[in-house]
C-alpha cells in the first residue's frame, strides 16, 4: 500500500425541460424541477487498487452492463465499484426500466431512455472530474444518530397493518459517515449512510400546485453540510436497510384519516407543506452528519482495498391466478375508499380480505463487500427491512460495517425480516416470500468476508 489518494466531483442530472410532464407513480406526474438532482463520485486510490463510490440523486442504479462499460473506460476492476441510489422517490426514473404488471405507455419508455443519456452524461462528468481532482489524502469513520425516522408498519384497530408512524418499531437511528481529507485537514468529501425512504413530498403538489422533482432531504442534507464547509467537498448520502423506514412525516402514512370502519386513508396537507417538510429534516439530518464529521479524529493515511460479491438465492412468492392485485394495493394501503366510492355507499363497508400469495421459484438477491481500510461496506440490491441490517452489522466481523442498498438495478425489491412476517403491508406482496431470509442474508455476507479476508 502506497500514500492514499482521493479525488471528489459531482454533476448535475435534472430532466430537460423538454421531458415534462414526466411520469412518476401511476397517475402521478412531475412537470418541473426544484433544486438540482446529482450525480457524485468519489474515486479512491491506494497506489495498488483504485476504487469507485458513485451516488446518485436519481430514482436507479446501474445495471450490470452499464457498470461493465465503466470499468473498460475508467479501468476499475468490477468489484472495485459501489454505486447506489439515494432511493429519492422526488427523482424520475431513468434508463427504460420494466414496467409494474408489464405495462407502460412508449412516450415513458421514450422518456427514461431520453433522460437516461443525461444521467450517464453527469456520471461520466463526475468520475472525469474526481480522477482529475485527486490528491495525497487520509481518511477516518465514525457514527452517531439521528432522530428523523420511524418504522412505517404499524397495526391498526382493526387488525390489519398498513404505512403509518409506527415510534413502538424496529428502528435504527445510526448515521454512518467516513469522511476523506487532505493534509491540511480540509474534508474532501463524506459518505453518509442511514436507514430512511426519501419520501418527504412523494407525489405531493408544490405550492403552485405542480408536482415537482427535487433533492429529498437526502439531498438537501448532502447540501447543508457542503454549505457548512465552504461548497468545497463532495458529500454523498446512501440507503440502509430501510424497507420498513420512512421520514417523519412522510407523505405516505401522514397524516391519516381514521374512520371507525377501519378504511383510514392518508390525507393531502396543504400544497407545498411536503417540500418544507422534507427541506426541514434535510437540514436537521445535516446537522447531525456535521456533528459526526467533526467528531471524528482518528485519521488514517493508509488503506487496504480488499472486495468480493456473490448471489443469494430466497424463496419467491407471485400472486394466486386470477388475483386482483391493483385491488388488493387498495385494501392494504387504505386507499379504496377515494379510488372506489361507490363500494363504500349507503352505508355500505366492503370486506377487507387480503390475497395469500404463493410460492413461486427464487430471487437473485446481488450482494457485494468492499472492505475499505478499517470498515466494511456491505452492498443489497434490494431494500431489505432494518432488522435485517441490523442482523448483518451484528455478525459482522469487521466493527465499523455499513450496510448500503439499492446497488444494482437488477434489485430483489423488499425483504420482510422473519419478526414481520405477519405484517401484511404492501411490502409483504413483493417478490421475495417473507418469513425465511435473514439467516441467508447473513451467510451470504459472510461467505463474502471469507473470500475477502483470504485472498
Amino acid at each position: 500500500m502506497y500514500e492514499l489518494k482521493v479525488g471528489a466531483c459531482e454533476a448535475g442530472i435534472n430532466p430537460p425541460e423538454t421531458l415534462f410532464p414526466f411520469r412518476k407513480y401511476e397517475n402521478s406526474f412531475f412537470e418541473g424541477s426544484i433544486d438540482e438532482l446529482k450525480a457524485k463520485a468519489i474515486v479512491l486510490d491506494n497506489g495498488e487498487t483504485r476504487f469507485l463510490i458513485l451516488g446518485l440523486d436519481a430514482g436507479d442504479a446501474l445495471n450490470g452492463e452499464q457498470k461493465q462499460m465503466l470499468t473498460e473506460q475508467y479501468g476499475f476492476d468490477y468489484e472495485h465499484i459501489l454505486n447506489f441510489n439515494a432511493h429519492n422517490h422526488s427523482a424520475p426514473h431513468w434508463g427504460d426500466n420494466p414496467a409494474p404488471r408489464g405495462k407502460k405507455p412508449e412516450d415513458q419508455a421514450r422518456a427514461e431512455i431520453e433522460y437516461g443519456k443525461t444521467v450517464m452524461a453527469g456520471i461520466h462528468k463526475a468520475i472525469q472530474g474526481a480522477i482529475a481532482n485527486q490528491k495525497p489524502a487520509r481518511y477516518g469513520f465514525g457514527t452517531g444518530e439521528s432522530y428523523i425516522n420511524t418504522n412505517r408498519d404499524q397495526l391498526f384497530e382493526d387488525g390489519f397493518w398498513m404505512q403509518g408512524q409506527n415510534y413502538a418499531g424496529f428502528s435504527d437511528k445510526t448515521l454512518a459517515v467516513m469522511k476523506f481529507e487532505d493534509y491540511d485537514g480540509n474534508l474532501i468529501a463524506a459518505f453518509m449512510n442511514y436507514c430512511c425512504h426519501g419520501t418527504c413530498a412523494f407525489t405531493r403538489r408544490d405550492a403552485d400546485g405542480k408536482v415537482k422533482t427535487t433533492p429529498e432531504f437526502t439531498g438537501y442534507a448532502c447540501n447543508y453540510v457542503q454549505q457548512r464547509f465552504g461548497n468545497k467537498p463532495v458529500i454523498i448520502w446512501s440507503s440502509g436497510a430501510a424497507g420498513d423506514q420512512n421520514p417523519l412525516f412522510s407523505s405516505e402514512g401522514f397524516p391519516r384519516t381514521y374512520e371507525a370502519d377501519g378504511y383510514s386513508e392518508s390525507i393531502d396537507t396543504p400544497d407545498g407543506t411536503q417540500y418544507m417538510i422534507q427541506r426541514h429534516w434535510g437540514f436537521q439530518h445535516g446537522i447531525d452528519a456535521i456533528r459526526v464529521i467533526n467528531s471524528i479524529q482518528n485519521m488514517k493515511e493508509k488503506m487496504r482495498i480488499t472486495t468480493s460479491s456473490t448471489i443469494v438465492e430466497l424463496e419467491g412468492q407471485k400472486a394466486p391466478e386470477g388475483a386482483d392485485m391493483q385491488y388488493n394495493r387498495l385494501l392494504v394501503d387504505n386507499f379504496l375508499r377515494g379510488y372506489r366510492p361507490e363500494l363504500f355507499e349507503n352505508g355500505k363497508r366492503p370486506e377487507k380480505k387480503l390475497v395469500e400469495m404463493v410460492p413461486d421459484g427464487t430471487v437473485e438477491l446481488r450482494m457485494q463487500l468492499a472492505i475499505l481500510g478499517d470498515t466494511a461496506f456491505v452492498g443489497e440490491a434490494a431494500e431489505p427491512y432494518c432488522k435485517i441490517g441490523y442482523k448483518c452489522k451484528e455478525a459482522s466481523p469487521f466493527k465499523n460495517t455499513v450496510i448500503v442498498t439499492h446497488t444494482d438495478n437488477r434489485k430483489a425489491g423488499y425483504i420482510l425480516d422473519d419478526d414481520s412476517v405477519s405484517h401484511k403491508v404492501f411490502q409483504s406482496y413483493a417478490k421475495v416470500r417473507p418469513g425465511c431470509n435473514d439467516d441467508k442474508i447473513v451467510g451470504g455476507m459472510l461467505c463474502m468476508f471469507d473470500d475477502a479476508l483470504n485472498k
